[in-house]
C-alpha cells in the first residue's frame, strides 16, 4: 500500500497550469536578456580588437557599452525586447562614436580641423583633432629633410619637385608633409608614386601621368569613416545560437515553476 501527499500533487497540478500561463513568457524574455547580454560582451571585445583603446578598464567608449533587459511588467511576448549598443549619453555626453564607425558615417568638425579615422589616434573621442606626429607615425609620412639629400627649406614647389625626384629615382612610394601651403592651398599628406617616364621628341625623359595626389588634408572639416562593423558580427554570432539558448532558459523555467512549494 502506499502513501501519496495529496497536498504535493495538488500543487504539482498548480505548478502545472502556472508553466503555461508564466513558463513561456518568462523563457522568451530570458533568452532575449541572455542574448542581449553575450551580445555585449562580444561587441565590447570586437571594439578592443578593431580600434585602439587607451586605459581599456576606464575607457569612456567600453564603459559606454552595454544593454537593457526586458520590462519585467510586460507580459505580452509580441512587446518584449532587450537592446544591446552603446549608450546614447554617458556620463552627460554624447556618444555616438561606435555607430558611426559600425555605419561609415560622416564626421564634421566644429573646429578648423577634422581628425584623422585611424585605429592608433583618438582614445576612442572623434571630436579630438589628431596630434600631427600620431598622423606622421600612421602613414609613415615624412618631411623633407627626411627623403632629400639636399632639402629645400619654405619653398614648397620645391619641395615637391624633389619628392617627385625621389619616388622616380628610388621606385617607392612616399608619403610627404610640406612645410605649408600649395599655390592651390592645399595642406595635408600628399603621395608620390613612380609613374615611370615617357621620352620627348628632344629625346629628355618626363614623368609619365600624375605621380602625386593629395592623400589626407589637414583642412577638410569633413571625414568619411570607413564602415566598420563591430555590433552587427556580434549579433549575427549570438543569432545562430538562439534555439540553443532558448532551450536551456525553458529547462530552467520548467523546473523552477515545477518545483514551487513542493515538501521534497
Amino acid at each position: 500500500m502506499f502513501n501519496i501527499d495529496d497536498k504535493d500533487m495538488k500543487q504539482l497540478e498548480k505548478n502545472l497550469n502556472n508553466v503555461g500561463k508564466y513558463a513561456l513568457v518568462d523563457t522568451v524574455r530570458s533568452t532575449l536578456n541572455a542574448e542581449a547580454f553575450q551580445t555585449m560582451q562580444i561587441y565590447k571585445k570586437n571594439v578592443k580588437s578593431e580600434l585602439t583603446i587607451r586605459t581599456p578598464k576606464n575607457n569612456i567608449v567600453i564603459k559606454s557599452i552595454g544593454y537593457e533587459k526586458t520590462d519585467y511588467s510586460e507580459k505580452n511576448i509580441n512587446n518584449l525586447e532587450s537592446i544591446t549598443g552603446q549608450r546614447a549619453n554617458f556620463y552627460g555626453k554624447e556618444t555616438e562614436q561606435l555607430r558611426k564607425q559600425e555605419f561609415g558615417e560622416p564626421i564634421i568638425s566644429k573646429t578648423k580641423y577634422t581628425p584623422k579615422a585611424t585605429k592608433t589616434t583618438r582614445g576612442g573621442s572623434y571630436k579630438k583633432v589628431v596630434p600631427k606626429q600620431n598622423l606622421i607615425a600612421r602613414t609613415n609620412a615624412k618631411k623633407i629633410e627626411d627623403i632629400a639629400q639636399h632639402p629645400v627649406k619654405g619653398d614648397v614647389e620645391k619641395q615637391f619637385r624633389q619628392a617627385v625626384a625621389v619616388a622616380h629615382t628610388t621606385h617607392k612610394t612616399i608619403n610627404f608633409i610640406p612645410d605649408g601651403e600649395t599655390s592651390k592651398h592645399k595642406f595635408g599628406i600628399f603621395q608620390f608614386k613612380d609613374t615611370g617616364t615617357i621620352k620627348k621628341k628632344d629625346g629628355t625623359k618626363k614623368i609619365k601621368g600624375h605621380s602625386g595626389k593629395l592623400l589626407y588634408s589637414f583642412k577638410d572639416k569633413r571625414q568619411d569613416l570607413h564602415k566598420r562593423p563591430m555590433l552587427k558580427p556580434a549579433t549575427e554570432q549570438v543569432s545562430v545560437r538562439s534555439g540553443e539558448i532558448f532551450k536551456n532558459e525553458a529547462e530552467k523555467r520548467l523546473i523552477k515553476e515545477m518545483s514551487k512549494n513542493l515538501k521534497n
